[in-house]
């Protein structure tokens, strides 16, 4: 059953497993327990977490805010943000860490940045070709259109030329079904070492078994965020590193830390 209660020695212990059994026999996922044990990682270092959020959250606004290079924010930015797992699996092994552990991931910012660089860029063709050029300017590249509120017409002919309708809706769902395949991708570049192209076909393969669990369970994420936004957005200081968390904690219950073959 989907959410039965895990056996926390079993989660906390498991090793890595054999890719060839995982993609032959299967897995389960216990998406509620993630989260409790990523609540319970995020509790071991309040401080860290809620510090390293700060500093993260501004280096996105700022990056985000640049014209023609938006979509590529969340590429740019992924070497520092995969910090917190690198901290998480730290915390999980009992192992001795500091603040400046949460920017590990720079050390090896050119596959970690790959990694996340390549599904961008196949999302920014979805939305082009998909969404057409107004949309994927808008959506991708960051840059505003001139609106005029006095002109109705004007109004009209610039949300037809975004897409808002059936296009954008297709590309948005091709894009949110890429982004949950190469979900694990980046823990992959970060605890096997693996290339990007490596990373985001064994992520691919992985997810693939189990997609409808993973968009379950990334709903359920959102859901406890969207919970945390109506406590006066506070409650985000604790539902966005928990959910990180809970990411690394889902990756070493399926894949562990020593993927083989």
């Amino acid at each position: 059953m989907e959410n039965q209660l895990l056996d926390s020695e079993m989660l906390e212990n498991k090793n890595g497993k054999s890719l060839n059994e995982l993609l032959n026999n299967g897995y389960e996922t216990h998406s509620v327990e993630y989260i409790k044990k990523g609540f319970e990682i995020f509790k071991q270092n309040i401080g860290g977490f809620i510090g390293f959020l700060f500093v993260a959250g501004i280096l996105q606004i700022i990056i985000s805010s640049i014209p023609f290079i938006s979509g590529l924010s969340y590429a740019i930015i992924s070497p520092i943000l995969v910090g917190v797992y690198i901290v998480a699996k730290m915390i999980d092994k009992n192992e001795a860490h500091t603040f400046s552990n949460f920017f590990d991931g720079t050390k090896n910012y050119a596959p970690i940045f790959l990694v996340t660089l390549i599904p961008s860029l196949i999302i920014a063709v979805i939305m082009l070709v998909i969404g057409g050029w107004a949309y994927f300017k808008i959506s991708y590249l960051g840059i505003k259109p001139q609106l005029n509120f006095n002109d109705l017409d004007s109004l009209k002919s610039i949300a037809a030329a975004t897409g808002l309708g059936a296009r954008a809706g297709l590309a948005g769902v091709i894009s949110i079904v890429i982004s949950v395949l190469f979900l694990f991708a980046p823990l992959l570049v970060i605890f096997e070492k693996f290339d990007a192209v490596k990373a985001l076909d064994i992520s691919r393969k992985i997810v693939s078994k189990k997609f409808l669990n993973w968009v379950g369970f990334l709903f359920l994420i959102g859901i406890f965020n969207a919970a945390g936004a109506i406590c006066l957005l506070i409650g985000l200081l604790i539902t966005i590193p928990t959910s990180i968390c809970a990411m690394y904690v889902a990756y070493n219950d399926v894949i562990g830390l020593d993927l083989k073959d």
